[in-house]
């Protein structure tokens, strides 16, 4: 994959795909699969905002039920398994603890009917041909089984509990890579860093998007196409606003935060319900626990937002008062992340309470909605849902270029890793046939990252002779950095560091261990000193929590 924004200023698309991010990806690939001249821009890195800030969760969305989104329910569990299809290599089952307490909401019998109803809407859940990947249905204990199986719970009122199933992201940046990657492969032209300016209009139709590089001195470039999609989640209505002349006032941005801490719990997840009736998740990742999310309006510019100590201080105290055996502290708290969700309300107004609105997306076509030809958008929806909104997406793409309607193919075509059948098997071969010095550990994570493609990364780091471990915290080896330079588009340290390896996956892995990646970027990509010293500073500041 190669970046030339000159190149791309030179063609004309039909489709111009305005943002990096999930959904973004998959208009990308499907687009590029229907055969479909295609360019994707990011105005940051591929999947760096909203689609790096989830709880690293594929799943249903079991809390949709109690505001009867039933729909939305069944299409996430459909989407979970063609998730667990087309990227066996990042999305596995995850056991999931459901406590229950007292005898109303929270209680044994709401649990017990929503499991039933879960287990009813994803009826097909088995209709997979790695056993691995088959979901169980909900399993019922008593109160005692749930605090032996999980003692830090609080047994106060405790009633019982259900273990059901989700799914679980290896690697949620890298699930947000591979559709492009597989564009790209199909021959969809992409670029990070590229920011849309404004969009190119004649008469009442829009032809294209006004762009300026960030990585050349901002120089300015036009990229032409029949069809314009606006996919910039949190940043949808500035787009909008391009056109509307006022921001789209149908959007609101939800603030959730992440943070990732010492063992709470260690093979299981858990869905803990606040006294407020909200729920949030404790999850095991990578050794520590992962604790998400929170979900309260954001009035801000969405260029601005941060995750702050006052954040942090009251998702500790929200989390000690439903889990006191927890005691978590401040300096508990390892890493923290957050980002910004675009959810559709027609309705009602910005002082919603964002928990209770819907996780439904709109696709708008402009010319109904405004007469103005060549420009879609879609706003909302959450990650597990993506390829299905890019499904009806590109739909209306084709009927708006006039196209003769192609079927979809993302529901069972592999994504860009996923050719590689029953997933342990793969594994295996793949510790079979190591090269000489390469860990078990560091075969998995290389299955689990790269899936089909991992050759190729062994294939640099054998050329580069940098088949050892980047630090002894993790299991990334040096390969990977200069893959992801040569041909995943990493240009910058952040976009290794974070999106490409999981060297930053759980905070800081130390300075040295940034030093020296910078170092090897820099001799690849003929950084000059201060170009390497801002790039320790971008990536020192993202550690950083405002007060």
């Amino acid at each position: 994959m190669i970046r030339d924004i000159r190149k791309m200023a030179s063609k004309r698309y039909d489709v111009l795909v305005i943002g990096g991010g999930i959904t973004g990806a998959f208009v990308a690939w499907d687009s590029a699969l229907r055969g479909l001249k295609v360019a994707l821009i990011d105005k940051g890195d591929f999947g760096g905002a909203t689609s790096a800030a989830t709880s690293k969760l594929i799943h249903g969305g079991l809390r949709y039920l109690k505001t009867l989104e039933v729909g939305l329910v069944r299409e996430s569990l459909q989407e979970r398994r063609i998730m667990e299809i087309i990227a066996p290599h990042l999305v596995y089952p995850l056991p999931f603890v459901f406590p229950a307490y007292g005898w109303g909401m929270r209680g044994m019998p709401a649990a017990v009917s929503a499991m039933v109803f879960y287990d009813t809407l994803s009826y097909d859940r088995k209709w997979i041909n790695d056993d691995d990947k088959k979901i169980p249905g909900h399993e019922k204990f008593t109160a005692e089984q749930i605090l032996a199986m999980e003692p830090i719970l609080d047994a106060n009122d405790l009633k019982g509990g259900v273990i059901y199933y989700d799914c679980q992201m290896y690697n949620p940046e890298r699930l947000t890579l591979e559709p492009i990657l597989a564009a790209a492969e199909f021959g969809a032209d992409a670029a990070n860093y590229v920011m849309a300016e404004d969009l190119l209009r004649e008469d009442d139709t829009v032809s294209g998007a006004r762009v300026r590089d960030l990585l050349d001195e901002g120089r300015e470039y036009e990229l032409k196409a029949s069809v314009t999609v606006n996919a910039t989640g949190p940043w949808a209505d500035m787009i909008l606003g391009r056109i509307r002349g006022a921001k789209h006032h149908g959007l609101i941005r939800s603030k959730g935060i992440h943070i990732i801490t010492r063992p709470l719990y260690k093979d299981r997840a858990m869905v803990l319900q606040t006294k407020s009736g909200r729920h949030f998740f404790i999850i095991p990742w990578r050794g520590h626990s992962l604790i998400g999310t929170t979900d309260t309006v954001y009035r801000g510019h969405p260029d601005d937002f941060a995750v702050t100590e006052a954040d942090i201080a009251e998702f500790l105290d929200e989390i000690n008062l439903t889990v006191p055996a927890a005691r978590l502290r401040r300096d508990d708290v390892q890493f923290q992340y957050g980002g910004l969700r675009p959810i559709v309300e027609k309705e009602t107004s910005v002082e919603v309470e964002v928990y209770d609105a819907s996780r439904k997306y709109e696709l708008y076509d402009h010319e109904t909605d405004e007469g103005v030809r060549g420009f879609v958008t879609a706003i909302g929806g959450k990650y597990t849902t993506s390829r299905n909104m890019a499904r009806q997406l590109v739909d209306l793409i084709l009927l708006k270029l006039g196209r003769p309607a192609v079927p979809c193919q993302t529901h069972t075509t592999p994504l860009y890793g996923g050719e590689i059948g029953r997933f342990a098997s793969f594994v295996e071969r793949a510790k079979r046939r190591k090269p000489a010095g390469l860990s078990d550990e560091a075969v998995l994570n290389l299955c689990r990252n790269y899936g089909s493609r991992y050759p190729d990364v062994l294939a640099a780091a054998e050329k580069k002779k940098h088949l050892e471990r980047v630090c002894e915290m993790f299991p990334d080896i040096w390969g990977e950095v200069f893959h992801a330079v040569q041909c995943e588009m990493a240009v910058r340290l952040s976009d290794v560091l974070f999106r490409r390896t999981g060297l930053c996956t759980l905070g800081n892995p130390g300075t040295g261990v940034i030093e020296e990646v910078a170092d090897v970027m820099a001799k690849e990509l003929s950084w000059k000193k201060r170009r390497r010293n801002e790039e320790l500073d971008r990536v020192l500041n993202v550690f950083a929590v405002k007060g």
